[in-house]
This record gives C-alpha cells, structure tokens and sequence, in this order.
C-alpha cells in the first residue's frame, strides 16, 4: 500500500480518492505485468509520458504500449483498427468509473454524459429552460428520465430525433420510460453515440489505467456543457429542494413541465410577450410552498421579481389560503401568520419578503446543527419523499389571467423503481445544499437567536439521542455517504436506503417537530419586533441571499 506517499508537484496535491483508486487499479489482476508499476521507492508509477528522452523511465511508455497490444489481441480486438486501444481500456477496466485527480468526482467511463450537440437539440424543441434546466454531468438515463417525469409522455416522439446519430438510428420502441431505458443502457451507450461523452477520455498508454487523470468535471478545455445560462438555470432548479420547503413536488414539477410544454407563448402577467416560464407565485426562497400553481413570467419579469413579493401576490395567496390550501412551509407559518394581513402596498409586501428571507436563514442555521450532529434520518423526514410514488394527471389545464387554472389533479401510484430514483434525487440536493448554505461568501445572512431559543435548540437535539438502534444505524450510514466526494455514490447511495427512512414518525421525532414548530414560533416572534428596523424598511436589500 501505499496511501501515505505523497502525489503531485509544483503545488499541486492529488486528490485522496484519486490515489485510493490507484492502488485499487495498480494492485488489480487486470493489470498484472503492466511495466515499471511501482518506482523504487514503491510509489505508483501512474504517468508514463512519450516525451520521456532520458532517465531510468525513458522506455515505460513504448513497454506499456505493448502491453496494451498484447492485452487487446487477448481480447479479440486488432491492434490496427481505429480506437483499438481505448476499446482495450474500456472493455477490462474493473468498475467503468474512476474519480477525478484533482476534485475526486467520480464519472463513469462509458458515454453516458450528454455533448453540446445534444444540449442543443434540447434547447430547439423547447425543452430546457430555466424550469428544466440541464445539471452538470448529468448521465442520459437520468435525463431522459427527468424528462419524461416533467413532460410526460410526448417526450417519446422527440427522443428517436433527440438520440440520433450519423450511425444510430434508434427504433420504434413502446412509449414508456422502461422500454427506453432498456435500449439506452443495452443498445444505444455501449455503441459510443457521438452525441454522448464518457466521465474521462481515453489516454493509454500515457496512463496507468488508460484513462484521463482529470474528468470531465475539471478539464480546462473541455466542454462542461456548463454555460452561464445552463448553470443559472441548475441554481433555480435546485430551490425547488435546497430550500427545504413544503408541498407536493412531483405535482408541481409536472405542472411545470406543462407550461413550458403548452403555453410558453402566453403572455407574462406583466403583458409581455413570451416565451413565458412557471413563476412561484410564492417564493420558495421564502418559505412558500412548492404547489401546483405558477402565474406566467417573461424571462426579463422573473429575473427583476428577484425572490420578493408585491402586494397582489400576498393577496392572492391569503385569497388561496382562506379556501383551505396551504401556502406556506410548516417554518415560516408563524412569520406569515402574524404580519400578512398587514402587508397593504407594495413596500410592506417587499417588508415582509426580507422578513421571511431571515426567517429562512435561521432556520437553515438550526438544521445546519442538527446534521453537524448528525441526526439525518429525522431530517429526511422533512422532505416529503411520499410525493415521488405518485402518478399525477391534470384535468383541464388552462391559464385564466395568466395564472394556471385546472378542474382537479388526479393521482395513482407509480409502481416501478423510478421513484426510489427521484427520493434519492431529493436527498442529495436537500443534504447537499444544507451542508453548503453558509459557505456562500455573499450571504447577507442574519440569524436569530436568543437564550429560549438555544435552550429549545438543545432540547431537539437531546430528544434526537433517544433514537433506537436502528435509526442510529441509518444516520451513521447518511454520515458516510455524505462524507464521500462523490456525485454517483452519494446518489446510489440513497437510492439503497430511502426505503429505510421511516413514513411514521417516531415518538421521539414527533417530540422534537414539536419542539422545531416553537423555536419558529419564537423566532417569528423576535422578527414581527422589527418589522419597523432599517434593515427591513430601508434600502433594497438583495433578496438572492
């Protein structure tokens, strides 16, 4: 073994999963007899340069190479034909996934990660948007998945068109999500669409394992499919889980996927021309509830809106909330409660806005705490991972007055393994996001805190040790997923243990949202003292934080 060692130069260090993945690979059986493995001084000899002209390593490249011509014949694969030796490297790699040298993201090595041609056949036929936006290194069977659970089942028509290439043509296949499925992971990846890049490219012999050191996450040159618009676009789909609200997001989701599927060309409730997206009508960024009704806004209208309210959306949702519809997340009830009614004009609608977006800090600050104690099996059960079972259809979707309009929704339960996929989904941006929430440098954060409030925090946190063996068991393994550096493992992850997050909660759970519903209440309490403080009347404070 050799962890211990020391890897990289001139300031650069080598990332711990990327040399945890080297010994793996250079004490593997595949790669028995690869030349010059180890140096003298029993480090890994990873790099095998061409350009090497002199030294005791002068030949590894040129003795390696052979070894990858030999281990291809083994295989069947003609030394002479093109890409025969990223093939070999391909075909006998232990896992097809490798972390990255310098940020320890791990990639899969097959194409499986969308290119800018694929992107943009995307963006022509209305698909991404700043409602669906594409995540970074998101893999085809994720997407394509994603894009059948917002958009329906119009997506198969497009996918023959979407999936294409010069020597793929893909066939008439059932319009279900399994079908396709089935033939992308069978069929469609192990041919190499050109349209699909894999997590690190091919570079054998130059490489121990015969792949890039850097992954596609931090080569400088290539292309992340990472533009400003697609990662503004990323950040705005996150809020839907980073913020922790409330509400049935499979419905709204779908919803979304409807507008932008049906009526992008309405007009914006401000009588702009579209193409219009799906507005919050109630910010999540402030609390509001993630249901399945958008008012229409112009990309230029939902940009100045900038997570802040105006008089006739806080009367509108007081109209919602009078019929009996919830509005506002269980944290910031209490805030909502005690002042809506006297928001009156425009600047006591903006008031209340950064009101709410404090009480949004704080909260974030007391979950923060309870993961830096690591009880998250009672944090998962906030996120309301029923909602991903549900199959839901709209009954007479229409806009009235550019707001979404619908007769009813009507549900059924989804009975194949696609849900499990989307409550890991859940979990990974909710723990992802909590975990960084205050590292963000331009935080214009105020938390509120006071001795009742601290007593009541520490009183969570004691009822959180009660916990039996068994959630214990399930936080220690949350722990260690979220300690990894890697994207796929954390996902995988979760989807292996959502199924253990309980639906009913513990006696010591209920105990403790109780005590979480009080320390909001007092922290609504402290907030409606100021609602005549500088900070919340004055100035346009930026209300993205």
């Amino acid at each position: 073994m050799t962890r211990n060692s020391q890897y990289g130069s001139q300031g650069q260090v080598w990332h711990p999963d990327f040399i945890r993945y080297m010994e793996f690979i250079a004490n593997h059986e595949t790669y028995a007899g690869m030349p010059d493995a180890f140096k003298e001084d029993k480090k890994i000899q990873w790099e095998a340069p061409s350009n090497r002209s002199s030294g005791q390593y002068k030949d590894t490249h040129h003795k390696r190479r052979e070894w990858w011509r030999k281990k291809a014949l083994s295989l069947g694969i003609d030394p002479k034909s093109t890409t025969w030796i990223s093939r070999t490297a391909r075909q006998i790699h232990p896992t097809l996934k490798k972390p990255c040298k310098c940020c320890g993201r791990v990639m899969e090595l097959r194409y499986v990660y969308p290119s800018n041609i694929l992107l943009q056949r995307l963006t022509k036929v209305g698909y991404v948007d700043e409602s669906f936006p594409i995540e970074p290194f998101e893999r085809i069977a994720d997407l394509v998945t994603r894009l059948v659970e917002v958009l329906g089942d119009s997506v198969f028509s497009n996918l023959p068109d979407i999936l294409r290439t010069s020597e793929i043509l893909p066939p008439s296949l059932d319009p279900n999500l399994e079908s396709w499925l089935n033939w992308i992971e069978k069929e469609y990846i192990p041919q190499e669409p050109s349209i699909l890049s894999p997590g690190a490219m091919s570079n054998a012999p130059d490489r121990f394992d015969g792949f890039h050191s850097f992954n596609k996450c931090c080569r400088s040159t290539a292309d992340r499919g990472r533009s400003p618009s697609n990662l503004r676009a990323y950040t705005t789909d996150r809020r839907v889980f980073e913020y922790w609200t409330e509400g049935n997001w499979i419905a709204a989701n779908r919803l979304m996927g409807q507008i932008r599927a049906n009526f992008s060309n309405e007009l914006c409730f401000n009588g702009h021309p579209g193409p219009c997206s799906a507005d919050h009508i109630g910010p999540l960024s402030l609390g509001f509830t993630h249901r399945p009704e958008f008012q229409l806004l112009c990309k230029s209208c939902n940009s100045a809106k900038n997570n802040r309210m105006v008089l006739r959306e806080v009367v509108h949702l007081r109209e919602v909330e009078a019929k009996g519809e919830s509005v506002i997340s269980w944290h910031s009830k209490a805030l909502w409660d005690l002042r809506k009614e006297e928001v009156l004009d425009d600047e006591t609608a903006l008031r209340l806005s950064k009101l709410l977006r404090d009480n949004r800090h704080t909260l974030m600050s007391i979950l923060q705490r309870i993961a830096d104690a690591e009880h998250f099996t009672f944090l998962g059960t906030f996120l309301e991972l029923e909602y991903a079972e549900q199959e839901v259809k709209f009954v007479n979707l229409r806009v009235e007055n550019h707001i979404t309009q619908l007769d009813q929704i009507s549900y059924s339960t989804r009975v194949t393994k696609y849900p499990d996929e989307k409550k890991a989904r859940r979990c990974r941006v909710a723990f992802e996001s909590l975990r960084n929430y205050f590292r963000k440098e331009s935080r214009n954060t105020y938390v509120v805190t006071t001795p009742q409030i601290e007593v009541e925090i520490c009183a969570v946190l004691d009822l959180l040790e009660e916990s039996s063996p068994e959630i214990k068991n399930l936080d220690t393994q949350i722990a260690e997923l979220l300690s990894s550096t890697s994207e796929i493992s954390l996902e995988e992850g979760f989807r292996a243990i959502v199924k253990s997050i309980p639906k009913d909660d513990p006696g010591n759970f209920s105990a403790a949202k109780d005590k979480m519903a009080t320390i909001m209440q007092l922290v609504a309490l402290e907030l409606i003292e100021q609602w005549n403080n500088d900070r919340y009347v004055r100035g346009e404070l930026n209300l993205d934080s």
